[in-house]
């Protein structure tokens, strides 16, 4: 029996990828029609920079608590208002990640008490006003902004979407949809899966500063939960307030009492503790395999030591800034100028204003120096303990620095951030000028001190993205005793704790339930059959109206295929994989190897399809485990679970008077995330002594999806010798 299933989510992958084949290059200049100027540069002339001077704001704190800030700024018709809200998402439940998020999105989506979504969208659009609200890993964030007439009509607009918010259901549902896309995309950005997995090894996978969302903490997240979190976390002793723009601060003062003064929180209100952010400590080496790369992306580091307000924390400013500073640092002009290992090299030191923070470096790479390039910031880092830097060299990256010193008063809005943020700490609201005038006094010796004191690069994790085939040399040759750890980034359907370990006696029950089906289909005759061609109609619902269209499969038991979809659009799209190689083809468009992660949704259908996984029932990593008995439509079904060594878990059921399958359930990932789906099996037909259902009818959410119908079925028919195989050329 050959098994057809809704293949909705390959062909949306399929589909991004024809549309990015048929996309034209971009053309670029020739060498002698770019386009210059005539004037001299050189000659160019520049006023007098103006003196600065940071404002200071008026501070104002409430009866409830609430700390304000206040800045009149007339050079503009408007008013605005930030929040810092002392929450954040490393407070979430482990079973419910992404609490804090969904909960910040839907504060202002989800509307107020009094106003709906829509209707708080038109108020605040009537009249160009914005009103935005967020919560980070930890904390979180509010924001207003209106033209300055408008501001009694807009901060009471505001004030309600802090302290009443609707969560509206819709919302809700919308912000947990959006949340699971996320999720299904984590894995399409290298540098993001590096940085991400770099995380986990340093703190641990479990840690509130490391964990990951996943599909089913989202779906455990409820309303209620968003309207508790709301209720514990948002409340006017863990906010920070400050205004500004064009407005009399008495005024102010007297309009934002109105809105605030009276709100009290509740009973079980906290004013959080964040939690500890323990390290792992001593090296290692760790790989994340991705075939889908040219280059490798490599992070290197450690945890880190100190706080902001560590009297050290101006020389590790410095010797960061010699080793990691842009194109003056050591990392650059060694890692990258001299030595060509790398297209982008960079690194950190950070500190936390409560908390030490983290040391890493980091290099992209190409795939065959791998490990050339991660030895050569090895290097770097090791040098900046062997000797002090040079006077030049100290003051060039202190001069870098102090440069960019102006860029921390940008706007009123990130003064007016960063004093809240001082405020919070229980930092000097001059902390900033303090550390300036620390760091001039910062001497070579200074920053060679703080290397030996704070960088343990022999302490060193490692985390290491790339194709493993590329490498010119082994990623052993980095760990001091030859350990080289995996990383598994697959993304979970479900909580380890529902992965219940089958027992000796439920895996040979389950393996004589497959050896059953594998009699009632056919024994020898399936047992022989080495390929199997089918022509499949296809009937779906799409936006009300049915889709027909068309697959021609010719699908050898030892992996290679041949296949010819016809899409939606008219177009058939080919697949050839020759076992080694899978290539698309599509007209007028060329021939491309296939990317990988097309051919890995492709080996997971194959592990459904049951001749190719009876085939395959002595494989080491393949698990049964029979489940049971179950009713279904009136009859009783044998059921088994079956986890393939790629690809979800799914569930067969089978006949108990025939042995023949009826029904699998199994989950696909969707643009959203899960997707539950169950193929239903009629019409059984003997075809050279293998019995193959006929029509197969795929369920999602209880009500039909998809009906395939078998229109020709052949046994190990004569194929041709290339029909498997591409020319490369």
């Amino acid at each position: 029996m050959i098994r057809r299933t809704s293949i909705t989510p390959l062909l949306a992958l399929l589909l991004i990828w024809a549309g990015a084949l048929a996309t034209p290059s971009l053309s670029q200049y020739e060498p002698g029609n770019v386009p210059t100027s005539e004037y001299d540069a050189t000659a160019l002339t520049y006023p007098d920079l103006r003196d600065f001077d940071v404002p200071d704001p008026e501070r104002v704190t409430l009866d409830n608590g609430m700390t304000i800030f206040l800045l009149e700024d007339a050079e503009l018709p408007l008013v605005r208002a930030t929040a810092r809200i002392n929450t954040g998402g490393v407070y979430d439940p482990d079973e419910k990640v992404g609490l804090a998020s969904i909960a910040g999105q839907v504060m202002r989506s989800g509307g107020t008490e009094a106003l709906t979504p829509d209707e708080l969208n038109d108020q605040l659009e009537n009249i160009g006003a914005s009103v935005e609200t967020g919560i980070g890993s930890t904390s979180g964030s509010a924001f207003m902004s209106t033209l300055s007439e408008n501001v009694g009509t807009v901060l009471p607009l505001f004030a309600d979407v802090l302290r009443q918010p609707r969560f509206d259901q819709e919302q809700v549902d919308l912000a947990k949809t959006q949340q699971r896309s996320a999720i299904s995309r984590r894995n399409d950005n290298p540098q993001q899966i590096a940085q991400r997995e770099f995380d986990k090894v340093l703190y641990g996978a479990d840690s509130p500063y490391a964990r990951t969302t996943e599909y089913y903490t989202v779906d455990a997240i409820e309303r209620d939960d968003l309207v508790a979190f709301h209720q514990q976390h948002i409340h006017p002793e863990n906010i920070i307030l400050s205004v500004w723009g064009n407005f009399d601060a008495d005024d102010m003062r007297a309009q934002l009492e109105a809105v605030f003064a009276d709100w009290t929180p509740v009973e079980d209100a906290v004013v959080p503790t964040p939690p500890e952010r323990s390290v792992n400590e001593g090296a290692s080496v760790n790989f994340v395999p991705k075939d889908d790369v040219n280059q490798s992306t490599i992070f290197i580091g450690h945890g880190g030591d100190i706080t902001r307000d560590h009297p050290d924390y101006p020389a590790v400013l410095a010797m960061n800034e010699v080793l990691s500073g842009g194109f003056s640092g050591r990392l650059f002009q060694n890692v990258r100028r001299e030595q060509g290992l790398a297209y982008s090299v960079f690194g950190s030191y950070g500190a936390g204003y409560d908390a030490p923070g983290r040391f890493y470096s980091g290099v992209f790479t190409r795939s065959e120096r791998t490990v050339d390039a991660a030895e050569a910031v090895l290097d770097q880092i090791r040098g900046m303990r062997t000797a002090p830097p040079s006077q030049e060299e100290l003051d060039q990256a202190r001069d870098g620095y102090l440069n960019s010193f102006v860029f921390n008063f940008d706007s009123k809005r990130q003064i007016l951030s960063r004093l809240m943020t001082y405020h919070h700490y229980g930092y000097d609201a001059d902390y900033l000028q303090g550390l300036v005038e620390a760091m001039a006094d910062v001497t070579p010796d200074d920053v060679q001190r703080v290397a030996n004191a704070y960088l343990r690069p022999d302490d060193a994790h490692i985390l290491v993205l790339g194709r493993e085939a590329d490498f010119s040399r082994a990623l052993a040759e980095l760990s001091p005793d030859g350990t080289v750890n995996e990383i598994d980034i697959r993304i979970p359907t479900s909580p380890p704790a529902d992965e219940v370990a089958a027992t000796e006696e439920e895996r040979a029950e389950g393996r004589a339930l497959l050896n059953e089906v594998q009699e009632a289909l056919g024994g020898d005759a399936l047992a022989s059959a080495d390929i199997m061609r089918l022509v499949v109609e296809t009937r779906a619902q799409q936006q009300g109206e049915e889709v027909v269209t068309e697959r021609r499969s010719t699908l050898a038991v030892d992996g290679r295929m041949h296949l010819e979809q016809e899409l939606p659009n008219g177009m058939t799209l080919t697949v050839i994989d020759d076992g080694d190689t899978m290539w698309l083809s599509v007209p007028m468009q060329g021939t491309q190897e296939a990317p990988a992660q097309v051919r890995e949704q492709f080996g997971h259908e194959r592990w459904r399809e049951l001749p190719y996984l009876l085939a395959r029932l002595d494989h080491d990593d393949l698990e049964v485990q029979a489940t049971g008995t179950e009713t279904v439509d009136g009859r009783d079904l044998r059921t088994v679970r079956i986890t393939p060594p790629a690809g979800e878990p799914f569930t067969l059921y089978v006949d108990e008077a025939s042995g023949l399958p009826q029904r699998m359930d199994y989950t696909t990932i969707g643009q959203s995330g899960p997707v539950a789906l169950t193929d239903v099996y009629e019409d059984y037909q003997e075809v050279d002594g293998v019995m193959i259902a006929f029509t197969v009818v795929s369920l999602r959410d209880g009500e039909e999806a998809q009906r395939s119908l078998v229109q020709e079925a052949n046994v190990n028919p004569e194929v041709a010798d290339d029909l498997f195989s591409v020319d490369a050329e």
